[in-house]
């Protein structure tokens, strides 16, 4: 029997400047085809095609059909429906890392609906990597949660968002990241992939360090063009 394609979804969690983004952007730095839902302006900055209306994105987007790395500058929901249609079907004609950033912003905590809701649901058959971002657990949808291939928890600021996403996934509050820099990686029926994980700095470069399941001991973490880390069991 043939087996089919199934796609990816990492949802990357925690408070601004916590450093959520930062292995999204080096994972997107090793794919030559990346569609961004960008409000900041932060893929921009690393040198995605600039679309700053529906008709520039649509554009953009019937214009590359191979390589090419697109954001979508945009804030409403209305914006962010639209993008969602535009990635579905442009990760059909191939297979493309698809970058929404702050969900919080363009959806609800309830069930993901509408374009969105499709694109997290239906898309999976067509091979996406699908990299979400949202500051809290509870801000987030629970499409998106339930189908998530797994989460990235970075620092959590209040102790009600590190006890609401601790009882989520099951594990003692105290192993979620309440520091800038820090996290860690879960997966359903897995448990901890990555605990006691840091972010360091040295020039324009980041590397990551953490501890893997069934070890003890902290070690280097290279992050794979898949969307994991190298040696992690997903």
């Amino acid at each position: 029997m043939e087996t089919r394609p199934d796609g990816t979804i990492g949802l990357y969690m925690g408070i601004t400047r916590s450093g959520k983004s930062t292995p999204i952007k080096e994972i997107v730095k090793q794919r030559d085809r990346v569609l961004a839902f960008d409000p900041k302006g932060e893929y921009v900055q690393m040198g995605f095609v600039k679309c700053e209306t529906r008709a520039e994105l649509l554009k953009a987007l019937m214009d590359t059909t191979g390589a090419g790395k697109i954001a979508f500058v945009a804030n409403s929901r209305k914006d962010f429906e639209f993008w969602c249609d535009c990635a579905f079907n442009w990760n059909r004609q191939k297979e493309a890392v698809l970058v929404p950033e702050e969900l919080a912003n363009v959806t609800n905590s309830g069930k993901a609906q509408d374009s969105w809701g499709r694109l997290i649901n239906q898309s999976l058959a067509f091979n996406p990597l699908i990299l979400a971002t949202v500051q809290r657990g509870s801000e987030v949808d629970k499409g998106v949660m339930n189908n998530a291939s797994y989460l990235h928890i970075a620092q959590h600021q209040t102790n009600d968002d590190a006890e609401y996403i601790a009882s989520k996934i099951g594990v003692d509050v105290s192993l979620i990241p309440r520091e800038q820099y820090k996290f860690i990686v879960w997966r359903g029926g897995k448990g901890l992939l990555v605990r006691s994980g840091s972010i360091q700095k040295k020039g324009d470069k980041h590397f990551f360090r953490g501890i893997k399941a069934g070890s003890n001991r902290v070690v280097p973490l290279t992050v794979e063009k898949n969307g994991k880390f190298k040696g992690v069991e997903y």
